[in-house]
């Protein structure tokens, strides 16, 4: 686990609890540009216009970040724990260049098979995230993915699944018009982006 703290603003202290619910971010077509392969070289990490920004105005408002993501390359023998750590190390990096100097918490699937617990849409992550982090309650706050199995992770947690058209988040939007996911289709939110996200939690 890397540090997900830095910097001198009184926010980015070991011991500060953001106010206000948790917003769960994935992190492919999310915050960075999903490649269609696997992300685990910061040469290969390009932030989404505005997303780094979106991040930072969330923080700053006062909710809990917590980035939940499947790297399923892991198991393939793609890279290592250690790659995807010093990734998200570069990406923190980039955050508080942005402004957002902490966020609560970052957690990955080694795989992303459907009978790994840690795997999305399975919940793994994110019970471990919230026993691990006391102040973190899924079920009162947001969850923003791509794809289905974000949704699906979202709608079981209780929490309020939030759809962005970046990365494949339009396939998505389309799959969710199929009568067996109607259910989720009624909790979720659509936003073209994560930036869109974050000027409708401003405004509310």
């Amino acid at each position: 686990m890397v540090d997900i703290y830095w910097g001198e603003d009184p926010l980015s202290a070991p011991g500060y609890i953001a106010p206000k619910c948790v917003i769960g971010l994935d992190r492919d077509g999310v915050i960075n540009v999903d490649r269609g392969t696997y992300t685990y070289k910061g040469t290969d990490f390009e932030p989404i216009e505005g997303s780094l920004d979106a991040v930072a105005r969330l923080r700053k408002i006062g909710h809990k970040i917590a980035i939940i993501t499947n790297q399923g390359g892991i198991g393939h023998g793609l890279f290592t724990e250690d790659d995807v750590d010093s990734l998200h190390q570069y990406m923190l990096d980039l955050l508080g260049e942005a402004g957002c100097p902490s966020i609560d918490a970052i957690y990955y699937s080694a795989s992303s098979h459907k009978n790994d617990m840690y795997a999305k849409p399975n919940l793994g992550m994110f019970k471990r995230c919230q026993k691990e982090h006391p102040h973190i309650k899924f079920n009162k706050g947001y969850y923003v993915g791509d794809k289905l199995s974000d949704l699906k992770a979202a709608y079981k947690l209780g929490a309020k699944p939030v759809l962005v058209r970046t990365g494949y988040g339009l396939e998505t939007e389309q799959q969710l018009n199929k009568f067996t996911y109607r259910d989720i289709k009624k909790k979720t939110i659509v936003f073209d982006d994560l930036s869109s996200f974050a000027d409708w939690i401003e405004a509310h």
